[in-house]
């Protein structure tokens, strides 16, 4: 299924959404003690966030024909909360 257009253009998303993940990551450990406090705590968020997107998109890969359209909506809800958050760190 990896060669379908929707799923490489969700791997794109996925590894896309990582890449920030890492990078919100890497800002929260520079982060003074105070800001780090706030900043561990939305970054857990976030990593809740992604690691739904991650299931989500691995039910996808496993679903196979069935329920797909269910599964992919839920997997682009889930895409968008994620993206969403992320927007308004930046």
């Amino acid at each position: 299924m990896a060669s379908n257009p929707y799923m490489t253009k969700t791997e794109a998303l996925l590894r896309e959404g990582k890449a920030k993940l890492d990078g919100l990551r890497a800002r929260t450990e520079k982060a003074g003690e105070e800001t780090r406090i706030s900043a561990d705590r939305k970054l857990k968020e976030f990593e809740a966030r992604y690691a739904d997107v991650s299931r989500r998109f691995e039910e996808l890969r496993a679903a196979g024909t069935h329920g797909v359209a269910e599964i992919k909506i839920g997997l682009e809800k889930a895409w968008e909360a994620f993206a969403s958050e992320i927007r308004r760190t930046q």
